[in-house]
Order: C-alpha cells, then structure tokens, then sequence
C-alpha cells in the first residue's frame, strides 16, 4: 500500500497488484501451499487496500491469478486486468468478460500461438482489443532470454487483432533494465 503511494505520487499513472489465492494457485499437499496461504491477503484486506487508492487520480490494475482473484477484482471495480498465461485458456474468466471499458492484458510468456489466437479471438468477438503482453518466465531474465524477436512474430501473426505490450523482468540493478524495454519500444 505504501509503496503504490509512493509511486502514485511521485507521478505513475497507474500501479498494478498481484491478486492470488493459495488455492487457486496451488493444492493444499503443495510443499509451498503454506507459504502463499500465509503471504496472500484475505478478500477483506484487498477491497480496503484498493478503496484507499480510489480517491488518487490513477489507473488501478491487478494480475489476476483465477475465477477467485477475477471476480474479486471485478468487484473493486479496476481499471484493468492481466491475465496469466496459465489462464489463458481458462474459459470460465474469459467468459466472464464483457467490458469494453477496461483494459484487458494478456500475458504470452508460457503460451503457444494457438493459446494466445484462442484468447484473443474471445476478446474480439466481444468487441475489445486486449494488449498482448510478451515476457519470459524467469525472475531475473537473462539478457539472451529476452528474445524481443517474438514481439514481431506476433505482429506478423495477430496484427491489429490487439495491442502489444513487454513485461520485463531484467535484474533492476543491471545497466540493461532501462536499455531493454527501450528496445522493446522501438521494435520494428
């Protein structure tokens, strides 16, 4: 809460949250079950957290990890939401989809052509362009990891069928957190 204040005033125009449930996210005999369980907040906990930022003038998003986490932030009435790419073929949050209004963001890293074609074609037939959102699944991403390459191949494949977008998860200390989204920006 404190650091999306922060950011907020000192000029973002938006701030993003990870909403996640420990069981949607993971079953209950998961070694790590107990770790999310205690890190994730409580539904109470993220609509008092949001509702203290309404009155900021920004933009609220929220990744968004299952049905649970969709109709949460559904309900604190964001600005938008990203969808994980392990849930970009899950057709009961895509279905649930119908606001023109918001901002609906797709996250590719993990995904095949034919997982990101599905979900985008949903999208469209409700009239909405979502921002197709490239990244590699690593934290941090090695520079060579990066492959930007694949941000054209999916100009060449989606065209104007949605937007185009980079999730960077460089090291923020290294020299190129700044150099590679830059390039990304410029592509081609």
């Amino acid at each position: 809460h404190e650091l999306a204040i922060k950011s907020i005033k000192a000029g973002a125009d938006a701030v993003k949250f990870q909403i996640y449930f420990a069981h949607e996210l993971l079953s209950k005999s998961h070694p790590k079950y107990k770790h999310f369980k205690k890190q994730s907040f409580t539904e109470s906990t993220w609509i008092e957290l949001i509702n203290s930022l309404k009155h900021f003038n920004t933009n609220i998003y929220a990744d968004i990890f299952g049905q649970d986490a969709f109709n949460l932030a559904q309900k604190c009435n964001l600005d938008g939401f990203k969808i994980h790419s392990s849930d970009l073929n899950n057709d009961i949050i895509l279905n649930k989809i119908k606001n023109k209004e918001k901002k609906y963001f797709l996250s590719a890293g993990g995904s095949t052509i034919r997982e990101i074609h599905s979900s985008i074609k949903l999208f469209n037939k409700q009239n909405i362009k979502p921002i197709l959102m490239h990244g590699f699944q690593a934290y941090p991403t090695k520079i060579n990891d990066n492959n930007l390459r694949r941000i054209s191949l999916f100009k060449s494949i989606f065209k104007n069928k949605c937007k185009y977008g980079f999730q960077d998860h460089t090291a923020g200390g290294s020299k190129m957190a700044s150099i590679i989204p830059k390039i990304a920006i410029a592509g081609d």
